[in-house]
Parts: C-alpha cells; structure tokens; sequence
C-alpha cells in the first residue's frame, strides 16, 4: 500500500514537469495578445485626437460664418434689401418663332408672347383689419423680341399709339401700363376698383377659352364683334354667395370736353367725339366644383368718325354665354356670343354670331394637348363667315416653365379678311396689314414661357 502511494505522487510530479512547456506557450499568446490590443488602443487615440482637432477648427469656422452673418443682418436693418410688405413683382416671359403665311409668301418671325402675353407687373396690398383692405395693381405689356411696351385695345382710341389718342389733356397718349392699371378698396360688401382693367363680358371669355386668350385661341373673331378693356373706368365685384358673382363696369369714355357727337377719333380731348368709349358691361357666374357658367353683357359708344348722315358714334352690344366643365382627364370649353354694330342716321353695321369649342387634355402629369373649333357667322348680306382651327402641346418643366408648340388657321368666305391672334397680342397680319381677301391665314408657333 505504502509502495502503490509512493508510485502515484511519483507519477503527478512527472505529469507537472510534462505540463510546464504548454502553460508557457499560453503565456506567450497573451502577452502578443495584450500587445497588439495596447497598439490599437494607441491607434485610436491618435485618431480620437486629431478627431477633436478638427471639430475646434469646424467650430472657429462656424463662428466667423455667424460673426459674418450677423454683420450683414445688421447692415440689412440699417438699409433694407427686402421687398416692401405687401408688394409683388410678378410677370410672364415668353417668346418664341412663327413660321407663318398671311397670303404674301412664308415668313420666319422672331415673335414675343405666342403663348401668353408678355408682361411685368405691380401689386400692393395693405390691410385695415376687418377683412377691409386696400389695393393696387400695374400691369405693363413687354415685347421680348424688341424691348418695346405692347399695345392692348379697350373701348377708346387705343392709348398706345401716340399723343393722338390721348384720353386726357395732361398724358402723353403712350401707355406704359398698357395692361390693367387701377387702385382700389375690399371689404366684406365686395370689391370696388378705379381705372382701366377687363370688362366683364371678356372676363368670362377668357375663363372660356382652352388657350386663355393666347397660342391657337380664336379671341381674334370674338373681338370683332365684342370689347376687352375699359379705360376711365368703375369696376364692382360682388362677394360670392352660393358660388354665384356679378361684375358690373361703367366707362366715361373718352372724358372729351365737348358737346358734339360729330369729331374725328382719337382727337384730343378738346374736339373729339364727346362721348366716344362711353358705356357699361357686366356678368354674372356660377362656380361649384368642376363645372363654371357665365352670362356676360356689353354696350358701349365705339371710336369713330362721325360724319353725315351719321349722328353719333357707332354703338356695339353684345351678349355672351360661356362655360367649363373640367372631367380631371379632360376639361372642356364653350363660347356664344351675339355682336351687333349700330349707328344713328346709318342703321346696322355689324350682326355677327361667335362661338367656339374647345378642349384641354393634361397626361402624365407634364404633357397637355389642347385644341379649338370656332366659327363666325356674318349675318349682314356680305355673309363673310370665317371658320377658326387650332391645335396645342405644352410641355411643363416645372410648375412655372413650360415648352409649347401651336398651329392655327382661319379659313374665309365671300371676301373675308379675318386672321388668327398668333399669340396672346394678336399679331396675326389681317385685312389692314396686307391680308388678301378669302385667304386662309396658317400659323406655327414654338416657344417658351416662364411665369414669375
């Protein structure tokens, strides 16, 4: 037994010396181990170091931005850059070529507002509190092929021809607001403005139409037998009561101080027809969701030389339905209107019936087609009817920027010399500028338009 003890501690002595080499080897790995942790954690600290660094270089830039900053807010205060409260500038830019025939050969024109009208505009508005505010707006037409101010027809001499068609002794006659151009005063009993801006009657046809009164639009046989502006002017807005509004405006026409009748037109405003431009227009619509109705009315005391058997000027009433209906993939346009030319001593000088239809198709949220038919009906014994196609594409870069191209054509009868608009300032060539009669004016238009 003793001998078998002996043996066995023997044994665990020799397994203990066996052992040793191995328990050694497990010591050299750690220690590696440990080493090439302490060399990360160097690594690290070299990085966190140079970390801190940078962020107090990034935190001394930021500091001399703000230090900049708040030197330019305080010269800011001491000298404002900003605009007025209560003012905007706003506008269209568009311009574009035309390639055209007006019956004297194709011409290649460099052409501004094919789409829209061009124009650079004012507005100001200044609250009172209780929903009473006052206001103004001016609204100058601009010419981008040639810088100069565009002219626009009302229901005088047309006041953008010179110091001949002056409407009152202290102006030049030039309009440089040729546009809209008034002030005035809202509150909770409506609107009420002082000065030249839309009739109503032409407020409703440009709702009405699918171009907006520009591109491919058949305005040019509406104005015929219609008016779009009236100078020297009253203008009332009726609040909205279950989606129904009325428009009324009054003219004082040409304000000559004279008492004939008999002048020659666009005189001064000594010798002048004493009450050429004088008359009213109104409106009434209806607006509920997708769908629009408007009854329009005009009359008023057209410019004219007035001579015998004539008594007075010529005066033009007209009368005029127009409607939308927008579906969402489509929204579709009408237009009738009745137009009517008389003159005291001469009888009937005009009897013309309008009307057009039209459609708006948007796709893929920047593509819209658009497209028109009108026609004229000559109701005089000439019969000189003229029929209006046009067709669109605009193409949206953004909500305020779009791409276009339009085609227009007027067919004509029995010697007729009506044109097409080529554009929102009507600048088509027509019976007075070399149109030959029954010819069909065509017209391609491409450009571009920005709204701002």
């Amino acid at each position: 037994m003793r001998q078998t003890l002996i043996y066995a501690a023997l044994a665990a002595c020799m397994t203990s010396f066996a052992a040793t080499p191995a328990l050694a080897d497990v010591n050299d790995e750690l220690r590696a181990e440990l080493a090439a942790q302490r060399a990360r954690l160097e690594e690290l600290e070299k990085k966190l170091a140079a970390a801190t660094a940078a962020q107090a270089e990034t935190a001394r830039a930021v500091a001399k931005v703000e230090s900049s900053s708040a030197a330019v807010a305080a010269r800011a205060d001491s000298k404002p850059l900003s605009m007025p409260a209560g003012l905007t500038i706003y506008g269209i830019a568009d311009a574009g070529i035309e390639y055209g025939d007006y019956g004297q050969g194709h011409k290649v024109r460099v052409q501004s507002g094919l789409g829209s009208a061009s124009r650079l505009g004012f507005k100001g508005e200044r609250g009172f509190g209780d929903d009473l505010a006052a206001y103004f707006q001016l609204e100058a037409g601009i010419s981008f092929d040639n810088g100069q101010n565009t002219g626009h027809s009302s229901n005088i001499s047309n006041p953008g021809q010179g110091a001949a068609s002056s409407s009152a002794p202290n102006t030049t006659g030039v309009a440089i607001f040729s546009r809209n151009t008034f002030v005035g005063l809202r509150g909770k009993a409506g609107d009420i403005r002082f000065g030249r801006d839309y009739a109503p009657i032409y407020s409703i046809t440009s709702t009405s139409d699918p171009f907006t009164i520009g591109g491919a639009t058949a305005f040019r046989l509406w104005s015929s037998a219609a008016a779009s502006r009236f100078d020297n002017g009253v203008f009332y807005f009726s609040p909205e009561i279950g989606g129904f509004q009325a428009s009324l405006a009054y003219s004082a026409g040409m304000e000559n101080n004279s008492r004939s009748n008999v002048g020659v037109t666009g005189s001064t405003t000594s010798i002048g027809p004493k009450d050429e431009g004088k008359g009213s227009s109104a409106s009434l619509t209806y607006r509920k969701g997708p769908l629009f109705v408007g009854a329009g009315y005009l009359n008023f005391l057209r410019q004219g030389t007035v001579t015998a058997p004539a008594t007075e000027d010529v005066r033009r009433k007209a009368r005029n339905l127009a409607a939308t209906y927008d579906f969402q993939v489509a929204k579709v346009y009408a237009q009738y209107l009745l137009g009517e030319d008389n003159q005291d001593g001469v009888g009937k000088r005009l009897d013309r019936r309008v009307w057009w239809l039209g459609v708006a198709v948007p796709f893929r949220s920047v593509h819209t087609l658009r497209a028109v038919y009108g026609h004229l009906d000559d109701r005089m014994s000439t019969d000189r009817d003229s029929s209006h196609f046009g067709l669109g594409y605009e193409y949206a870069l953004d909500r305020q920027t779009d791409l276009y191209a339009y085609y227009a054509q007027v067919s004509n009868q029995n010697g007729g010399k009506n044109s097409l608009c080529a554009g929102g300032t009507c600048q088509g060539y027509d019976g007075d500028t070399n149109l030959p009669a029954n010819f069909t004016p065509k017209s391609l238009m491409m450009g571009a338009r920005y709204r701002f």
